[in-house]
Order: structure tokens, then sequence, then C-alpha cells
């Protein structure tokens, strides 16, 4: 049957309903199926830059969540859920903070007992108590305490990723020892810094004894992915409209993650031309 140029844009406007249908489809079953985890650095209205949350913004975030139901979840509580199936409640989100700064007390903590959440804070622990923009030890302990889950994000923030064994495993055991030192509790949980990571990384990871370790990379955690692997959304800073460019980012991280795997999957079987297509944030 040959269409004829006047009913063009009719059966346009059907595949474009079709097409558009068929993604809100697929990104209502990919939310539903996927754990959000989000990772944060700064929260302070001072700095403006992409890693400083304000903490207006900090805040809205997290009312956001709580009034939305979501129930904030421990890194066991992600790792049971893949590897042994153990229900998590609904709408889980596991909110992680890198680094260890100072306004991660100051700021966050208290919002984050106002809104009855717990987080996980991945510790550089040679700059803890050493400088003024980090956490001191006595600041860890107490939020530890609380229930705030203490991880490892190596002792000085070196890329893991090519470096020599020996060292790695200084940086990933030295690290946890001295975390478990200081709040008496064991570190189980590492951030790769800068998500970056190799196969050697993650054999030198379990043999310190880590049960799982958390990339940068923007997507949700679904089942059957490795806890040695876990993807995280980027929480930013440094721009305005931040409380809807929260909420696009968490819905959305499903659509980007699945692009970022295809351009990374094209561009692994030497098709860099097209991969170039495929735009990310």
């Amino acid at each position: 049957m040959q269409i004829k140029k006047h009913h063009w844009p009719y059966y346009t406007a059907v595949l474009c309903c079709i097409l558009l249908g068929s993604f809100l489809i697929t990104l209502m079953f990919k939310c539903s199926i996927g754990v959000p985890v989000l990772n944060y650095h700064q929260v302070n209205s001072e700095e403006n830059d992409m890693l400083s949350v304000p903490v207006e913004e900090f805040e809205a975030q997290m009312a956001y969540l709580e009034e939305s139901g979501y129930t904030t979840i421990t890194p066991d509580q992600l790792r049971d859920f893949l590897t042994d199936g153990t229900p998590l409640p609904e709408k889980p989100v596991l909110i992680t903070f890198d680094d260890g700064y100072k306004d991660n007390y100051t700021n966050a903590f208290p919002i984050l007992k106002k809104h009855h959440m717990t987080a996980t804070i991945f510790l550089v622990t040679d700059y803890i108590g050493r400088f003024e923009q980090w956490m001191d030890w006595p600041d860890v302990q107490e939020m530890s305490e609380y229930g705030i889950v203490m991880g490892s994000h190596t002792l000085s923030h070196e890329e893991l990723a090519g470096m020599s064994s020996e060292e790695a495993h200084r940086q990933l055991a030295d690290s946890k020892s001295v975390v478990e030192w200081r709040t008496l509790k064991w570190v189980e949980y590492i951030a790769y810094p800068c998500g970056a990571f190799t196969e050697d990384t993650l054999k030198e990871a379990t043999a310190a004894g880590y049960k799982g370790g958390f990339t940068v990379n923007y997507d949700y955690v679904y089942p059957g992915d490795s806890p040695f692997s876990l993807s995280r959304i980027p929480v930013f800073g440094g721009h305005t409209h931040q409380l809807t460019r929260f909420k696009l980012r968490l819905m959305l991280a499903p659509l980007v993650g699945a692009m970022e795997r295809t351009k990374v999957s094209l561009e692994k079987d030497g098709y860099t031309t097209l991969a170039k297509l495929i735009i990310t944030p």
C-alpha cells in the first residue's frame, strides 16, 4: 500500500508516539528493578563548583526523597540484594559521599538526621584530621556511632588502576585498617578513586577483605551486577534549578547508563564515528 504524502505527518506522529511510549515503559521498568546510588562530595554554600552542592539544595533534595517515599539503605543491604536476593524496602536509595570533607559532618549530617536518613562516607584516610577542609576523627566516630557507614577511598586518593600490586594492596589494606581502628567497626566497601579499576584491582580488593566496590558510572544498580563494580549517580553543584536537575538525573539515570554502555561497546568494536554521535552527560 502506497502512503500518500499528505498522510505522512499523521504516520510520523503515530510512530513518534509509539517510540515515546516504548521509551517511557522501558524507563519505568528499569527504574522499578534498579537501585539508585547517589554520589556526593561537598555540601556547602561557599564554593560554587561541580563538587559542592549548596546546603539549601541538599536540604531540598533530602526532603524530596523523604516526601517521595524513598528509604535509605546500607551497602550491606545492597550487596545482600545482589548476591542472595534479599528484599529491599520500597523505593530504596543509597546515599554516598566521597573523600570525607568537614562539611559532610557540619552541614550534611544534621540534614540526614532531620530526615531520618543514613549514608555511607568513603574516607581518604591520610587527609582525615590533617587538613582544615577534612573531617577530624572524632567527627568520623560520632557519625559512625549514629549509623553512618564508613568506607575507604584509599590512603591518598591515587588511582588504583595501573598501580603495582604491592602499592594497590597497601592503599586498600592500610586505609581499611585505619578506619576500622578508629571506628571499631569492619570496613568492607571501597570507592575507587576516580572510579578507575582493573581486574588486578578487584583481586587486591578481595584479598584485602572488601565485599564490594563503587565506581562513578552513571546508572542504577541492577540485579546481576557485580558487587565490586557498583554504579552511582553523580550529584553536581554549581548550577541553577538544582532540584529539578536532581530529579531528572535520578529519573533518567537508566537511560544515560544504557547510552554510555552502547557508546563503550561501539568504541570497543571499532565504530568510533558512530560512538561519537552518542552524547552523554
